[in-house]
C-alpha cells in the first residue's frame, strides 16, 4: 500500500512538474511573439503613426507579461505611474532602433537602464536591442 502511495505521489509530483514546465513556456512564447511585434514594426521602418497603437500597446503587455505576480496588481492599480514609466523606457528603447532618441546617446542613460535597473524587461531589452 505504501508503495501506491508513493508511486502516486511521484505520478502527481511530475504531472505538476510539466505542467509549471508548460505554463513556463507558453509565457516564454507569448513573450517572443510581443518581441516578434516590436521588431515586425522595425523592419516596417517604424511608421510613426503606429507608435501608440503598435509598440505601446505591445510594451504595457510585455509590463504585464514580465511582472512578478505581486506586482501585476498594484500596476494595474496603485502603482500606475511605474507601469506607464516601465512601458515609457520600452516604447523609446524600441523607437530609438528606427527613431534616433537623444536619450540613448547619453551612456549613464544607458547605465543606469540597462546595468543599474532590476527589471527584467529593460535587461531583456538591452541585451535584444545591442545595448548590451
Amino acid at each position: 500500500m505504501n508503495q501506491i502511495r508513493l508511486i502516486l505521489i511521484v505520478l502527481v509530483l511530475s504531472v505538476l512538474a510539466t505542467v509549471a514546465h508548460a505554463e513556463k513556456s507558453a509565457t516564454e512564447q507569448l513573450e517572443e511573439k510581443y518581441f516578434q511585434t516590436l521588431d515586425g514594426w522595425v523592419k516596417r521602418g517604424g511608421p510613426v503613426i503606429e507608435i501608440q497603437d503598435v509598440v505601446a500597446k505591445t510594451c504595457g503587455k510585455l509590463v504585464m507579461l514580465t511582472a512578478s505576480d505581486s506586482e501585476k496588481a498594484s500596476l494595474s492599480t496603485i502603482k500606475r505611474d511605474e507601469f506607464h514609466h516601465r512601458v515609457d523606457v520600452c516604447t523609446k528603447m524600441t523607437v530609438n532602433r528606427v527613431h534616433p532618441q537623444p536619450e540613448f546617446e547619453k551612456k549613464e542613460i544607458i547605465r543606469m537602464i540597462c546595468d543599474e535597473s532590476k527589471e527584467n524587461l529593460f535587461k531583456k531589452l538591452c541585451k535584444r536591442y545591442g545595448f548590451r
